[in-house]
């Protein structure tokens, strides 16, 4: 039977022969695991902007023609 070590090792090789080094460290950062808690911390990032704000803030945007508008695309307000 073989160790978990040398398994691991064996598939790591067969990984990186078959996918090269860089798709193997995007294959393998699938199974990390992240560090941090995100829905309590993504407000010190993100704000406290709500739907309303950043429907403002696009309205903002669009009307200045910083946000250009896709051909055929509404913008939707709350009322519709």
């Amino acid at each position: 039977m073989t160790l978990t070590a040398e398994l691991n090792q064996k598939a790591k090789a067969i990984l990186i022969r078959e996918l090269g080094p860089v798709d193997y460290a995007r294959f393998i950062q699938q199974y990390e695991e992240g560090t941090g808690n995100y829905t309590r911390d993504r407000h010190q990032w993100l704000g406290e902007e709500n739907a309303e704000i950043l429907h403002e803030q696009a309205t903002q945007l669009a009307t200045t023609g910083e946000l250009p508008r896709p051909a055929g695309a509404k913008l939707l307000t709350p009322e519709n």
